[in-house]
């Protein structure tokens, strides 16, 4: 019995040792190779922004050559311990189909992923709104695309998600209009109420002069006059614009004497 053990116990370690140059080998490949695969995606996307590709189509690429890369390199390891490469791919090839039927929505988000890339409806930097999420977009991967929020969040929406949505992007016009509000008293003087706007607007550097600023009054409400300031503005300077107003606006209506509407209250009293 004892024989039958230390004959067995040499066969293992004759196996080891012929085949630990490979595994050794196969190792190495791995290792190697996966570090270079990751390097190369690095260079590769160094190149792309120095040649002031588009963000959203260098970070998709990045993300698609990183995966094949890797799948390379596990099947050259496999290759060095002596399997069978073309079983293997015909193995990958099938399990690719079933898998991809079983994934179908993965397999959609890759193609959705792709269609965003190249039609272009946004691109990194973009302001969107999506489905009543608003965020900048942050990377464009393959299997979704990540905003971030005003409040420093991240929102992953899945590719397929976003090219069934309708998409608002706030900022692929170089200008946007502002139209801002102000109701006063139905009583106030409303040239004088007008002026006043109208000042400010022209006073600021941020107000577009074409298309032309537009104060009109909106409408007529309860004992309310509305007054609306219609102005064009870089889209950068949207936000700006819209505080140095609301701003400005406030301390000139109080330094006229310009009064927002009374707010009353009716009380019916029943006798018994």
């Amino acid at each position: 019995m004892s024989l039958n053990f230390e004959k067995c116990g040499n066969e293992i370690m004759k196996m080891l040792e012929s085949s630990l140059p490979k595994i050794t080998a196969a190792l190495i490949i791995l290792v190697i190779g996966w570090w270079l695969s990751n390097q190369a995606v690095k260079i590769m996307y160094k190149g792309m922004m120095r040649s002031k590709a588009d963000t959203g189509i260098v970070t998709f690429i990045s993300s698609l050559t990183r995966s094949i890369l890797k799948i390379i390199v596990c099947i050259t390891a496999a290759a060095e311990l002596g399997m069978n490469v073309s079983s293997i791919i015909a193995a990958l090839g099938a399990a690719g189909l079933t898998i991809g039927l079983a994934l179908k929505d993965s397999m959609s988000n890759i193609a959705n992923g792709a269609q965003i890339i190249f039609t272009k409806p946004f691109r990194v930097g973009d302001y969107l709104q999506i489905d009543g999420v608003e965020g900048t977009v942050e990377r464009i991967e393959i299997i979704f695309t990540s905003l971030k929020t005003y409040d420093n969040k991240e929102i992953v929406i899945p590719n397929s998600k976003i090219t069934s949505s309708v998409i608002t992007n706030y900022t692929s016009m170089e200008t946007r209009r502002l139209s801002l509000n102000y109701q006063v008293g139905y009583e106030e003087d409303v040239t004088l109420v007008k002026k006043v706007i109208n000042d400010i607007v022209k006073s600021s550097i941020l107000v577009l002069t074409a298309p032309e600023p537009l104060v009109v009054i909106e409408e007529y409400g309860n004992g309310t006059l509305t007054v609306s300031a219609k102005v064009w503005c870089k889209t950068d300077d949207y936000w700006d614009l819209y505080y140095e107003m609301q701003e400005k606006i406030k301390t000139a209506f109080e330094k006229e004497g310009i009064k927002g509407p009374h707010q009353s209250l009716n009380l019916n009293v029943k006798s018994r």
